[in-house]
């Protein structure tokens, strides 16, 4: 059972590292702090890429058994085909080969291979609820670890923005990302077994998502003035870029607790 729920969190972790990259690139045009984006954005296609072989072949330290169900594996190796060349392209860019076709490979592609990973871990999900644990722990934990993703995704999306990147869609993907994130927030700390959401188990988790939520607030109406037509300054979008950051850190807390809990 311990395996299984780290085996969601990790996989579920794989849909963040799509984002990251894709926003790290997006953060290591020219003008800013590209050594500092090139090495995020590197680091998280090489951890994206062993964790995938992971899930499919097994780790070598035994923490991450290799996938036996044929739908799952079928899923992971879709990932597998999809990311080859979008991983080669951001580490690429973070070699500062600043090449255009890169650069729109990973722009492209990223929303595709988040789609693909997405689907693996629902297929990861359903196969640990059928064999090793409660089918609603497994959903929650998917559903929770979803929430860094966003927090990722979101940070992309008003770099595109700022950048004046595919502006229309941008503004949209923004605002489907605040709300999903907001809705699976409110159901993540009330609980909703329509969802197959397992309410807060323990104190502990609780007052985690607590803090998750308050950040959340602060960080919201920044993101709304820009959905409203606000100009974006250099220093607004570091700053909630970093405050996201911290958000994806203390959602993955959050996770963390949720896997180490004993059902």
């Amino acid at each position: 059972a311990a395996k299984a729920k780290h085996r969601i969190d990790v996989a579920g972790r794989q849909r963040m590292l799509t984002q990251r990259m894709s926003k790290a690139v997006c953060l290591a045009l020219p003008g800013r702090d590209a050594a500092r984006w090139s090495e995020e954005a590197f680091l998280a296609a090489t951890t994206f890429e062993s964790v995938l072989s992971a899930l499919l072949n097994g780790a070598e330290d035994g923490s991450i058994l290799p996938a036996t169900d044929p739908e799952e594996i079928a899923a992971l190796q879709e990932v597998e085909a999809l990311s080859d060349g979008f991983t080669a392209s951001v580490k690429q860019i973070a070699s500062r080969d600043l090449h255009t076709a890169a650069m729109q490979l990973v722009l492209s592609r990223n929303q595709q291979v988040l789609q693909r990973m997405n689907a693996a871990v629902s297929e990861i999900e359903r196969v640990s609820g059928n064999r090793n644990i409660d089918p609603m722990v497994a959903a929650t934990l998917n559903q929770a670890g979803r929430q860094r993703m966003l927090t990722q995704k979101m940070a992309k999306e008003l770099c595109l923005i700022a950048g004046k990147l595919d502006l229309l869609v941008s503004r949209e993907n923004l605002a489907q990302s605040m709300a999903l994130f907001e809705i699976t927030m409110r159901l993540l700390i009330n609980g909703n077994p329509e969802r197959d959401l397992w309410t807060a188990p323990t104190i502990e988790i609780a007052s985690k998502l607590s803090e998750v939520q308050a950040r959340w607030e602060r960080i919201k109406p920044r993101l709304l003035n820009v959905l409203a037509g606000g100009k974006i300054t250099e220093a607004t979008l570091l700053e909630v870029v970093k405050e996201t950051d911290v958000l994806l850190i203390e959602m993955d807390d959050a996770v963390a607790l949720w896997v180490d809990h004993s059902d």
